[in-house]
């Protein structure tokens, strides 16, 4: 599955870098690009990941998930 999410809080590469690590460590994902330009993540899965999900990984970071 492929979903695509706009990010909030993302400014630099380190932000994009720490995005991909923690959308990473979820179970079921199989790849994470995460493009700093347009301030999206797109995430290649073989479950359904909600948005829950996905502000949970970024607990205790400054960004967070806008929309799906």
């Amino acid at each position: 599955m492929k979903k695509e999410v706009l990010l909030d809080g993302v400014k630099c590469a380190g932000c994009a870098n720490t995005v991909q690590e923690r959308f990473s460590a979820i179970e079921g994902v199989e790849s994470v690009e995460v493009d700093l330009a347009t301030k999206k993540a797109v995430l290649e899965s073989q479950i359904e990941i909600d948005t829950e999900t996905l502000n949970a990984a970024l607990a205790e970071t400054n960004y967070s998930v806008l929309s799906v």
